[in-house]
């Protein structure tokens, strides 16, 4: 990808973070030159898509926050400064 794409991207993701992230929380955004493309319930199926419409490199995906993750019993033995590696 190049430098100013994934740049570009970035920085459009960053500028619609902050008014769109709650409503999207755990969504996918798919980004190209700059604009935001579509958002997505999966990161898989907006890279999916990202390289059928665009070609790899293309394209960035980022995504809205993070849905908490449960690991059931094991939950108790994640160290939580380890777990947002």
């Amino acid at each position: 990808m190049a430098a100013n794409q994934l740049q570009k991207n970035w920085e459009a993701f960053e500028a619609l973070r902050g008014s769109m992230e709650a409503e999207n929380m755990g969504r996918a955004a798919l980004l190209h030159d700059g604009k935001l493309i579509a958002i997505y319930n999966d990161s898989g199926d907006a890279y999916s898509i990202g390289v059928k419409k665009y070609g790899l490199g293309n394209f960035s995906v980022e995504t809205f926050g993070e849905r908490p993750r449960s690991l059931g019993f094991f939950t108790a033995y994640v160290n939580s400064s380890e777990a947002t590696a």
